[in-house]
């Protein structure tokens, strides 16, 4: 498929990744808690999301903070689907968003785990599966909470719920597996740390 891009398509998908970088680095969950007097990467779990963002400032912003990294995910897949994207570039476009999330060069290349984004992203991918697992990774994490861990536990659940309903593990469906994996590595990525430091 890579092999029949046209240089045309070249830079139509080359624009729509760096789109997509731009979109996911908006930092709207530090610009929320700043207007509380709040910074996220001193304060809570020192990452720019909506969970720092309900730690540090409340549950109003965190919503605000949450539908607007969400918003993210969804733009940008929209944008794809209208220019004509499918498949393997739509899942180069929504990896694009989630780097920027992480790596936001409007938030001196720091960011968040990327939960809300990849939620906006499965909702446009695959509408009422993505609804599905969207809201199972929320009921998850809830009931969860008591867990250490328990943030992370809704990604691998949502992808599992995901799978379940669409009943199609294709290359498009794999693709979506890696970008779950991707967040989930990088939600854990201290846990990690911790773990290897205690084996030295």
């Amino acid at each position: 498929m890579l092999g029949l891009i046209t240089q045309k398509m070249f830079f139509k998908l080359s624009g729509s990744i760096l789109f997509a970088y731009f979109i996911g680095a908006i930092p709207f969950s530090s610009i929320i808690s700043s207007k509380y007097g709040k910074n996220l990467f001193i304060q809570g779990n020192k990452k720019a999301g909506a969970a720092n963002v309900l730690k540090t400032s409340g549950v109003r912003p965190a919503i605000v903070a949450f539908t607007a990294d969400f918003t993210k995910g969804s733009v940008t897949i929209l944008v794809a689907r209208f220019l004509g994207f499918e498949n393997i570039f739509v899942l180069m476009i929504a990896s694009s968003t989630i780097l920027g999330h992480w790596k936001s060069v409007f938030n001196k290349m720091r960011g968040g785990d990327g939960f809300a984004t990849l939620g906006g992203i499965t909702l446009v991918m695959y509408s009422i599966p993505g609804m599905l697992a969207v809201a199972g990774a929320f009921m998850i994490n809830y009931f969860s909470r008591f867990f250490k861990y328990s943030s992370t536990l809704c990604i691998p659940g949502g992808y599992l719920i995901l799978v379940f309903y669409t009943k199609n593990v294709n290359s498009q469906m794999i693709g979506m597996g890696i970008l779950y994996s991707m967040v989930f590595l990088k939600s854990n990525s201290s846990v990690f740390k911790d773990k290897l430091k205690s084996l030295t």
